[in-house]
């Protein structure tokens, strides 16, 4: 290549040659010290438009420009104008200490990491949720500092932590890999500065206006890319003259003004007459393709290309290292060009950067500390900045850590394990804290409307649980007139400032999580392994359990985000819709106007899940009950081994006598369930639990101490170090629900077929049979009074028809007839009242 310019710059006479790429000459480059400036507000220096000339031919068809032939001149003359900032070293340059780059080493280190397993094949949604998903050719890794991700294409990467101090492995050869990248990116560290430096020189000599470099030499991450050629690859769209392993871009979610550096090198490649005939990296000229005015181009980022700046292709030996210095990444784009031949062997690009603030996982977890810290305050803004931070954290980082699948946790987890249950813990924070707020508006609306209160036509006097709920319809009212007398718009009423906005905060995640379950079901996945495949996100909704230790589930480290709200899209809609319904009452103050889950929920008592001791669903004879135990200990039930049952809260006396269904969940944590309040079967009841028998109880014991629970230890099987066992300062009574009699269904027995549980208190769940016939192909629904709603749609001007069990005792339809025979004896056989 030849020369650019006739003069040295300062900086290139004390340190040695400072050239754009050519492969004609050696680097003998100092490290001067550099001092940058961050500033970014000054409008954007556009880069200098093409000296077109006679003098500098251009190939035909608008061709890709080389450095060789009749185009050397063109070449040289667009690196010093249209494209100056893109440098390169040469793989055997030299400062003062010795060789730069340990080639082998890096070379060994790349081979470790591909027999671990590191790069993966990518699925990316280049075009946003909604869209199509798209496989990619180049297989890819990320290395950086701890918690560090990479958005790009609507794929969000997790790294590798590269710092042996915190990866948490036993393989020392992977170790010793990734802190070989991680010296890399130290040596292109202070490449990278030596290069601003002399770039600033260039530029002040030129008088660019001060500052001339704004941005900083550091990286914190490196996305190594593992390419091949492929006859699959799509030909390069400008010029139509070869094809793309990697398609025109701008590299994105970087610091402004941060420099990229690349170091490639190429495995098993065979001698060829030219180097232009191997691996390639093509530029072009695209005004705002990224950085801070990215915004003024607009959404068609083919529109902001330059055509009248030719495009450029540059062909670097193995082992060289090219950079695209501060602003050049905003007003340029590149692509890589695969060899013509398969002759051009593997090709391995780390591309080392400096990520944008809010891409390692630190920030998001410290956004979530400080809001779930804030959990006091009420108002429009803070709840719309904790929905907003909710959505994010479950669509930009749970759900883009899962969709990776089983290979990409398995690489991971050593030390992702603990950010991701950490975003799981605040995930579930921030969902109670969305149920708190829509109760509080629901409340307001219901007080408004005087619903519950002196002037309701019922004479009785009201329950507990109904004094309670009129204090909080009482309480909400006020908070949200104060909230109002806050409101600086005096025009706005709460039905616009406050009820509207939430309901369509949550259309909005509603909308989110089912082009989720889009894209997790997308055809893509269906043609690539088992590993690459979407793992579903740990959620489970409609939960309202309690942990031993009486913290709400998530608060605790586990692997699990827990929900007391619906969470399909569908329902997660109607709740919105709801919440309309109640913005509307509130203005109006019209009972009429509540939706009709609010009259429901009042007459009742409250939650659906929560039933008291009391409760008159339990003594509904053709109604069936399931209770939830974890494996093995319903096995241990069944089987007789384990003759008493312990709960930390006593057995509803109406089911005393009466065959409870046996629900066999997964092992897990101790006082734990593992179900979400109500599980369908188009959720698969049995991927959570299986139906192992059914057992009756007839008598509970209270113990009060500690001794007297140890002693029947043989009985209940709780050892004393167990969850389960006796917590001395926390534990006052433990209940033991002593089982008479019991079955474990055979091959022989026919199980009970189940259409859905409804858990009605703790880890007693509502069996809903599955119906003979639906109008309409509808399941059949169960009423909150414990009765089964008909299979087809609600009929308001009609009766409802009595519901026919087909089998005795209340197993659900699909009974043995030999169950049911016995069942009619043991009603016989014993009548007296336990």
């Amino acid at each position: 290549m030849g020369k650019k310019g006739n003069k040295k710059s300062k900086a290139q006479k004390k340190g040695g040659k400072h050239k754009q790429p050519s492969h004609h000459h050696r680097h003998h480059l100092q490290q001067p010290p550099v001092a940058v400036s961050r500033s970014s507000n000054s409008p954007p220096q556009y880069p200098a438009p093409f000296p077109h000339s006679s003098k500098l031919p251009l190939p035909p068809n608008d061709g890709f420009v080389r450095d060789n032939g009749n185009y050397h001149k063109a070449y040289a003359k667009a690196l010093d104008t249209s494209y100056e900032g893109f440098v390169y070293d040469d793989p055997d340059v030299k400062v003062s200490d010795g060789a730069v780059f340990p080639h082998q080493k890096i070379r060994d280190a790349l081979e470790t990491m591909e027999k671990a397993n590191l790069f993966r094949t990518d699925v990316t949604q280049p075009f946003g949720l909604g869209t199509k998903c798209a496989k990619t050719y180049v297989t890819r890794c990320l290395l950086g500092e701890p918690g560090t991700t990479y958005k790009y294409l609507g794929l969000r990467m997790f790294a590798h932590p590269w710092n042996s101090n915190v990866l948490v492995s036993d393989n020392k050869s992977l170790r010793d890999a990734l802190h070989t990248l991680s010296d890399l990116n130290d040596t292109l560290t202070r490449r990278t500065e030596t290069h601003l430096s002399i770039l600033d020189e260039k530029r002040k000599a030129r008088g660019v206006p001060q500052p001339t470099v704004k941005g900083r030499a550091k990286f914190d991450i490196t996305l190594i890319n593992r390419m091949e050629t492929s006859p699959d690859l799509k030909a390069e769209p400008m010029t139509n003259k070869g094809r793309c392993t990697v398609s025109w871009h701008a590299d994105s979610s970087l610091e402004h003004y941060s420099t990229i550096g690349v170091y490639h090198t190429i495995f098993d490649k065979r001698n060829t007459k030219d180097e232009q005939d191997g691996w390639s990296v093509a530029l072009r000229v695209s005004h705002d393709c990224e950085g801070p005015s990215a915004s003024r181009r607009g959404t068609d980022i083919g529109s902001s290309v330059i055509t009248d700046t030719p495009v450029i292709s540059t062909s670097l030996p193995s082992g060289a290292a090219y950079y695209m210095l501060d602003d050049f990444n905003h007003h340029h784009q590149h692509a890589v060009l695969a060899p013509e031949t398969s002759s051009g062997g593997i090709r391995f690009s780390s591309t080392h950067r400096l990520l944008r603030l809010g891409h390692n996982v630190d920030f998001v977890i410290e956004r979530c500390r400080s809001t779930c810290a804030g959990f006091h305050r009420k108002g429009l803004k803070v709840w719309r900045s904790e929905q907003m931070l909710l959505t994010d954290t479950e669509s930009e980082w749970i759900r883009q850590f899962y969709v990776q699948g089983y290979g990409h946790k398995a690489n991971l987890w050593p030390y992702w394990k603990d950010p991701m249950c950490t975003l799981l813990k605040y995930w579930s924070q921030l969902e109670r804290r969305t149920k708190q707020v829509v109760d509080l508006l629901r409340f307001a609306a219901e007080e408004r409307c005087g619903l519950g209160g002196s002037n309701t036509a019922s004479a009785s006097v009201p329950s507990r649980a109904e004094r309670k709920v009129r204090e909080k319809r009482r309480k909400a009212a006020s908070a949200i007139a104060d909230i109002m007398d806050r409101n600086d718009n005096d025009s706005e009423d709460a039905h616009d400032a406050i009820y509207v906005p939430v309901a369509a905060l949550l259309e909005e995640r509603a909308t989110m999580r089912k082009l989720w379950a889009e894209r997790e079901r997308d055809k893509v996945f269906q043609r690539m392994d088992y590993e690459y495949r979407p793992l579903p996100p740990p959620f489970t909704f409609e939960s309202t359990e309690i942990s031993l230790s009486g913290k709400p589930l998530g608060e605790e480290e586990e692997e699990t985000g827990r929900s007391p709200l619906v969470g399909s899209p569908k329902n997660l809609h109607v709740l919105a819709a709801n919440l309309r319904q109640w913005a509307l009452a509130y203005r109006t103050q019209n009972r009429s106007d509540l939706p009709e889950c609010a009259e429901e929920q009042s007459s009742k008592g409250g939650d659906s899940h929560s039933k008291g001791l009391t409760w008159e669903g339990w003594s509904l004879s053709d109604k069936q009950f399931g209770l939830e135990m974890q494996k093995p200990w319903a096995g241990a039930l069944l089987s007789g081994e384990k003759k008493i049952e312990t709960r930390a809260y006593d057995f509803p006396p109406a089911l005393i006598g009466k065959k409870i269904l046996i629900l066999e969940s997964k092992p897990g944590k101790a006082g734990v369930s593992s179900l979400g309040n109500v599980v369908t079967d188009s959720d698969g009841i049995d991927k959570h639990v299986r139906i192992l028998g059914w057992a009756i109880f007839d008598q509970v014991i209270e113990y009060k101490n500690r001794e007297s629970f140890e002693n029947d230890e043989k009985l209940h099987l709780v050892t004393r170090d167990s969850g389960y066992g006796w917590n001395d300062g926390k534990t006052e009574v433990i209940y033991g629900w002593v089982c008479k009699n019991m079955k474990v269904y055979s091959g022989r027995d026919v199980e009970p077929q189940v259409d859905a549980l409804v858990r009605r208190m703790r880890s007693l769940f509502q069996i809903q049979p599955k119906c003979t016939e639906t109008a309409g192909g509808s399941p059949s629904q169960v009423g909150d009074s414990g009765s089964s709603k008909s299979c087809g749609k609600k009929n308001k001007n009609k009766k409802r028809k009595k519901q026919v069990s087909s089998a005795s005792g209340g197993v659900g339809q699909g009974a043995s007839q030999k169950e049911h025979v016995s069942g009619k004896k043991e009603k016989k056989k014993k009548k007296k009242r336990f």
